[in-house]
């Protein structure tokens, strides 16, 4: 997906001559934790609200305090995945734009690149999501795929939620009427299933209950 019609420059940034005031009436008026710095169009960096607001000397120019800058981008072709990664590691919720000789283009904003997200296919409303984990060494995408293709199932996506000493949980999002089936198909090939479907949950508790009766019985 091309994200270039969603570069916004409802706000023009900053140029490096501007001071620290200017830099905080910026911030007073806009809901933003950072804000892009340029000098003649090229990006030098972003500032934050937090090491701004309360710095002292007002009448220093931008150019005084390159120490203060961050130093993250990204280009309109960049993955959505990787556009999340950028916001999260950032702790942003804006992402400067630039072309391949660092020209700045606009900005990215969080809202609008999540918004995004949940459109995708990976979180289609009536899919189910999957948690399982299994041995780090004796597991692998190929054999989930194919565990999940074989019993003729929609597979939206996964990836490695969390990695432990020993072992690693993957996150399914599957399309299926019938989750149960892919539920027992895991449990076969020695994956734990974190995460139950209700359906799931209610077969457990039943087959809980028959046992009970059944040792009520043999007494």
């Amino acid at each position: 997906m091309n994200f270039e019609q969603y570069i916004n420059n409802d706000y023009s940034p900053l140029q490096v001559q501007a001071t620290v005031y200017d830099v905080k009436k910026v911030f007073e008026e806009l809901p933003f934790t950072h804000f892009p710095v340029v000098d003649h169009g090229k990006l030098l960096g972003m500032l934050a609200q937090s090491d701004i607001m309360h710095f002292p000397k007002e009448e220093k120019e931008l150019s005084e305090i390159l120490h203060f800058f961050q130093h993250y981008k990204a280009q309109s072709e960049t993955n959505c995945l990787d556009l999340m990664s950028l916001f999260a590691k950032n702790d942003t919720d804006i992402l400067p734009i630039v072309d391949e000789q660092n020209y700045y283009l606009g900005y990215f904003e969080w809202d609008d690149i999540i918004r995004l997200f949940y459109k995708t296919p990976f979180l289609e409303p009536n899919a189910t999501t999957l948690i399982i984990e299994k041995a780090s060494q004796s597991f692998t995408m190929s054999e989930i795929v194919q565990i999940i293709e074989t019993n003729g199932i929609k597979l939206l996506g996964m990836y490695i939620s969390e990695i432990k000493e020993l072992t690693t949980q993957i996150t399914l999002r599957i399309e299926t009427e019938n989750i149960n089936e892919v539920i027992q198909s895991l449990r076969r090939y020695e994956y734990i299933v974190l995460s139950q479907n209700e359906n799931d949950l209610l077969i457990e508790q039943l087959k809980e209950r028959s046992l009970y009766l059944q040792k009520f019985y043999d007494l």
